[in-house]
């Protein structure tokens, strides 16, 4: 049977309440006292109660990760199993433990509410989302507290930690046109998510700023993971296009996959730059230019500002994290 409160009170000598207190790192028990109690505990082989202490502390110290996002094997798609390294890390350190949960695109909304309703957890982490701005926003009234990660909103009080969208995009798009390429095909053109929004008008103000008259015939609405973009491309009766440029990794590969089926080379024939700079991007057949986006600390600075909120301490609302340019053999 599991050794109890008063278990650990009889061997050391001391009463049920000072074995509380130093198990809970309340400051009223000597050192000599503290030191006789931990010994009874350990050779006791005590085991805390959790449940007990999230009761006492009203506090679950639990953090809820909600990753959202079309029917897709989730933990097979490499920024995510990144993007989760990065939260765990993070939380590890903080004493937090982490729950991972999986929302589908069509039902997300009232999975998320349901989240937050549920008691279970201090506070909560979103990606992914494709709901409206105006629904995803509702979210932030409820008492638990959330993390934004990679999806702002001009919300003074949305919690979110970012990247350099549009920058990033444009940087991206002005490297193309100065490679020599001009007309570029865009996936990933989603009109309810600000960062893809973000993205899509970069590409675009570069095209613009050099002298290139947008098409809008040249960008195609993706949901950001390969097999659209395969299919998109694959039913192009005519690549007529220098370069694509996905809004994401796994984006380009899906379009890579189906220029290299049409008997296309890359880059000879066509230029092909992603986004995120993904785990093995860069171990592709032709390795894939692209963003490098700092998916692993997303994660953990969404943590540690989560934790930041619950805890009571002061906090940036938005931290914007920068990228970087990484050229390779597809352009």
């Amino acid at each position: 049977m599991a050794a109890t409160l008063k278990d650990i009170a009889k061997v050391a000598g001391v009463s049920a309440v000072t074995v509380s207190y130093v198990l809970n790192n309340k400051n009223r028990v000597s050192e000599a006292t503290k030191a006789k109690v931990m010994e009874a505990a350990k050779s006791l082989n005590y085991i805390p109660n959790r449940a007990a202490k999230m009761l006492a502390s009203k506090s679950t110290k639990h953090i809820c990760l909600v990753i959202s996002g079309p029917d897709y094997e989730y933990l097979t798609n490499p920024y995510i199993y990144k993007l989760v390294n990065g939260v765990g890390s993070s939380l590890n350190q903080h004493g937090y433990e982490l729950t991972l949960r999986m929302a589908k695109t069509d039902n997300e909304l009232a999975f998320i509410q349901g989240e937050l309703s549920s008691n279970l957890y201090d506070g909560l982490l979103i990606w992914g989302t494709r709901m409206p701005d105006e629904q995803f926003l509702s979210l932030f009234d409820h008492r638990v507290p959330i993390v934004s990660i990679a999806r702002d909103l001009k919300d003074d009080t949305v919690n979110a930690v970012l990247v350099e969208h549009y920058q990033s995009a444009y940087r991206m798009t002005q490297y193309l046109i100065e490679s020599g390429y001009r007309k570029i095909l865009f996936l990933g053109k989603l009109d309810v998510i600000k960062a893809a929004r973000d993205r899509f008008d970069g590409y675009r103000q570069a095209l613009l700023d050099h002298g290139i008259e947008f098409n809008e015939s040249w960008a195609y609405k993706a949901d950001y993971y390969q097999e659209d973009a395969y299919r998109i491309v694959s039913e192009l009766k005519q690549v007529d296009f220098d370069a694509v440029f996905a809004a994401s990794d796994l984006m380009a590969i899906g379009a890579m996959k189906a220029l290299l089926e049409k008997g296309l080379s890359i880059p000879a024939d066509i230029a092909v730059a992603g986004f995120d700079n993904i785990p093995n991007s860069d171990m592709l057949p032709v390795g894939l230019t692209t963003v490098d986006t700092p998916i692993f600390q997303l994660g953990s600075q969404a943590a540690t500002m989560l934790v930041n909120v619950v805890e009571g301490r002061e906090t940036e609302r938005k931290i914007e994290l920068g990228t970087e340019l990484l050229v390779r053999q597809s352009t």
